[in-house]
């Protein structure tokens, strides 16, 4: 498992075949929240730690693809 400490905000974020699917804005105790989207539809998703696979060369790596951000990780809105 990754350790939380190697984790930032602006990391880009990539699923497991290689597709860029955000970027980390926020790093909480359990969990990445992960911008995907554009200017206008652009959302937030909570993506939990143990879901990443790796950080390499500042880049976080999941163990997932973008399908699984609709049925695990959960859509949150910030403040």
């Amino acid at each position: 498992m990754v350790e939380r400490s190697e984790l930032r905000a602006g990391m880009r974020v990539w699923t497991h075949r290689g597709e860029k699917l955000g970027q980390v804005v926020e790093v909480r105790e359990e969990e990445l929240i992960v911008e995907k989207g554009f200017l206008w539809t652009k959302k937030d998703y909570a993506v939990p730690l143990e879901d990443v696979r790796e950080v390499v060369a500042d880049e976080v790596h999941l163990n997932h693809g973008p399908d699984s951000l609709f049925f695990a990780p959960r859509e949150i809105s910030r403040d």
